[in-house]
């Protein structure tokens, strides 16, 4: 599905499970207005339930937005692309500070903007704790939950990453924690823009100091992970079998599933991984494509993961939670019928 190019897709292909999929899954950001009028003209004669035409009415319907919300809009715009690192003027201090209280702390996007303003009314403390706080959670927990529903300031976060981080990384202010965020999402981003961004970023300075104890504390699970990261493969087997210094948790979280290290066997594992299945299943199955530990686990256990898997990922769809991340599995098994279209439609419209 990953392979076709959405804008050439013609209306005969629409009759395929995958390309309706295909094209509801793609960024509507980046649909363009000939596009939308060729889909326009394919879902025409559709009945008014198909998903296909469901869809089309959500991407076309333009949301209202209201004057203080505009007026909103062009003032962080003005911000963000302020060159100053600094804002003195009180008047517009209190401006910022007001729109602060009213930033949600939703997703990550919100969070980095709302640091962002912080740094700019000088409290370095309140910016880097923002950053702290994602820097702490594992991956799975920062990208767990994704909505369609994202509140404007998300969105005009999304379309200025690049002056944010910018102004964030330029800041006089001691720099460890905002370069630590970065080699966050260079190890466990995938946004191919993003990592780009990041790698014009000098973050040689703070790989020299990743020994340090006044850094580990920042973040103790991500600074073992990149220590990990910069041994040998030998080496990296080996430091996992001691459990004090990378506890089971913190690999089936934070290693496994980005580190090509072996995950040593022992009946430990097996507990941690029987653990796992009792209290996260979709994540269980997440690192059960892992060849060896699925090997491990029902070797040992004498209990296989596989007959109901697809079963359980069809359930985990009736969770907003958890839905891109089953979606994302069933996709990958190639497990796409009209009941997944239609499902995959209600959520995004968030019916």
């Amino acid at each position: 599905m990953s392979s076709f190019e959405v804008n050439k897709i013609e209306c005969g292909d629409l009759s395929q499970n995958t390309f309706q999929l295909g094209v509801i899954l793609y960024s509507s950001e980046l649909f363009n207005e000939s596009f939308l009028i060729k889909m326009r003209d394919c879902v025409l004669k559709l009945k008014e339930d198909h998903p296909l035409k469901q869809w089309l009415k959500w991407v076309a319907a333009t949301p209202q937005v209201s004057k203080k919300t505009q007026e909103r809009v062009g003032f962080l715009g003005e911000i963000i692309n302020s060159q100053f690192n600094l804002i003195t003027d009180q008047k517009v201090k209190n401006q910022i500070i007001e729109v602060i209280g009213e930033i949600p702390e939703a997703t990550i996007l919100e969070r980095i903007l709302k640091s962002q303003l912080y740094l700019i009314i000088g409290n370095v403390t309140k910016s880097d704790n923002l950053m702290r706080d994602i820097l702490k959670r594992s991956p799975l927990e920062n990208w767990r939950g994704y909505s369609p529903r994202h509140s404007f300031y998300h969105v005009l976060a999304k379309q200025n990453i690049q002056q944010i981080f910018e102004r964030l990384g330029r800041h006089p202010a001691d720099r460890k924690v905002f370069n630590l965020f970065c080699l966050y999402f260079k190890n466990y981003g995938n946004d191919p823009a993003l990592r780009q961004m990041l790698d014009g970023i000098d973050l040689e300075n703070l790989h020299s100091r990743l020994d340090l104890k006044f850094i580990e504390h920042l973040s103790p699970d991500l600074i073992n992970f990149l220590r990990l990261k910069r041994s040998d493969p030998i080496r990296q087997n080996e430091k996992l079998l001691d459990t004090a210094q990378f506890p089971l948790e913190m690999q089936i979280y934070w290693v496994w599933p980005f580190l090509d290290a072996e995950p040593f066997v022992s009946q430990n594992l097996v507990m941690a991984l029987e653990s796992l299945h009792e209290k996260d299943l979709l994540w269980f199955n997440y690192l059960m494509d892992n060849e060896k530990l699925a090997d491990i686990y029902t070797s040992k256990t004498g209990k296989s993961f596989l007959p109901g898997r697809r079963l359980f990922l069809r359930t985990q769809l009736d969770s907003e939670q958890d839905f891109m991340l089953a979606l994302f599995k069933l996709l990958e098994m190639g497990d796409i019928d009209n009941s997944l279209v239609a499902k995959t439609v209600h959520f995004l419209r968030h019916e």
